[in-house]
C-alpha cells in the first residue's frame, strides 16, 4: 500500500485537475492524506467534496494547525503518516501538477526491486524525472541539459551542498519515513533531507522516465529552472540569500550528524565529517575541503561561485 501525502494551500486553481489524476493512477494500491495549510480560498471546499465522494481514497486532516510553508506542511505529514499509518511506501504530491496514470506503479515497481538488494530495513527513495508544462500543461521549450534535473548526483557529498532529487517525483519505504523524525528548522526542504538519509544511510535510485507534467506558474513555491540562462546566473549572483546558502548547507548536514550519523558506513561518516569540517575552517581551507571532498554544484560556474562565496 502508498500514502500519498499532497500538503496544500490556496491551490483551487489547480488541485481538482491534480486529485483527478491522483484518482486516476493504475496498477497501484494507494490512498491520498491531505493537510491544508490554513487556506483563504477555495481549496478546502474542493478538498472535502472530494473527501466525501471518495472517502477511501482521500483522507482530509482537519486538525486546524497552521504550518506556515510546504516544507513544515510535509513534515507535519510525515509525523501523522508515522504516528497513524502503516502504508509500506510513501510519496509526496504537489497541488498544481498532473501525474500519469502509471506514476505510482512504476515507482513502486522500481522501489521492490532495489529492496530486493538494498532490504526493506534500510532506507530507500526512487525518484523519477518529470516533463515541464506551462499552466495548460504544454511542454515548455527548455533544454534539457539546463535544467538541473539533466543531471543527477546521488552521492553524498554532492547531495550535501545541492538537492538533486524533486520531491514530487519520489516515493520512500518505511524504514526512511521512520527514521526521519519531526521537523527541524535546520530542513531546508523536505525532498533534500530524505534525500540525505538516503544517500547517507540507505539506498537512492533515480528511474529514468518522466511521469508527471511538472506544471510552472507565478505561484510555485519551488519549480524547474533554466540554471544555465544568464538571467538565472545573474539573479543569483545578486541575490543575498546566496552567500547563506552554505552555512544552511552545513547546518542541515549537522542534523544529518545528530539523527543518523552513527548508523553510516564509514565512508559516508568520514564525508559527512569532512564537510562539517568547512564550518570551522579559514577561507582557503573551506575551498580546498570542498573541492577536494567533491562538495560542489552542478556546474562549473555555479561550483566557482559556490567557491568564490563559501
Amino acid at each position: 500500500m502508498i500514502d500519498i501525502l499532497l500538503a496544500s494551500y490556496n491551490g483551487e486553481k489547480y488541485i481538482a485537475e491534480q486529485l483527478d489524476s491522483l484518482l486516476a493512477q493504475e496498477g497501484a494500491e494507494f490512498t491520498v492524506v491531505i493537510h491544508d495549510d490554513g487556506s483563504s480560498d477555495g481549496t478546502v471546499d474542493i478538498l472535502r467534496w472530494y473527501h466525501q465522494a471518495y472517502p477511501e481514497k482521500i483522507i482530509l486532516v482537519e486538525d486546524g494547525i497552521r504550518c506556515g510553508g510546504p516544507a513544515v506542511n510535509f513534515m507535519h505529514l510525515v509525523q501523522y503518516e508515522a504516528e497513524n499509518r502503516q502504508a509500506e511506501y510513501i510519496m509526496f504530491c504537489d497541488q498544481d501538477d498532473v501525474w500519469l496514470s502509471s506514476k505510482a506503479a512504476e515507482t513502486l515497481s522500481a522501489m521492490q526491486k532495489r529492496e530486493e538488494s538494498a532490504g526493506k530495513n534500510v532506507p530507500v527513495l526512487v525518484f523519477s524525472d518529470y516533463i515541464v508544462a506551462d499552466e495548460q500543461l504544454h511542454p515548455m521549450k527548455i533544454r534539457e541539459d539546463h535544467l538541473q534535473i539533466a543531471k543527477f548526483h546521488t552521492d553524498l557529498p554532492h547531495l550535501l551542498v545541492q538537492n538533486y532529487v524533486t520531491g514530487c517525483t519520489m516515493m520512500i519505504n518505511r524504514a526512511a519515513l521512520d527514521g526521519a523524525g519531526s521537523y527541524d528548522p535546520r530542513m531546508q526542504m523536505h525532498d533534500w533531507y530524505f534525500a540525505l538519509i538516503a544517500a547517507a544511510a540507505g539506498d537512492i535510485f533515480h528511474l529514468d522516465r518522466k511521469l508527471m507534467y511538472y506544471r510552472q506558474h507565478g505561484d510555485n513555491d519551488v519549480g524547474a529552472k533554466d540554471v544555465k540562462s544568464l538571467r538565472y546566473r545573474l539573479q543569483k549572483l545578486q541575490d543575498p540569500a546566496i552567500r547563506q546558502s552554505m552555512a544552511k548547507s552545513l547546518a542541515q548536514a549537522a542534523l544529518l550528524d545528530e539523527r543518523h550519523g552513527r548508523k553510516l558506513s564509514p565512508e559516508n561518516q568520514a564525508a559527512l565529517g569532512r564537510f562539517l569540517e568547512v564550518g570551522k575552517s579559514p577561507k582557503w581551507k573551506r575551498m580546498l575541503i570542498l573541492a577536494k571532498g567533491g562538495y560542489l554544484k552542478s556546474d562549473l560556474v555555479r561550483s566557482i561561485g559556490e567557491l568564490l562565496l563559501c
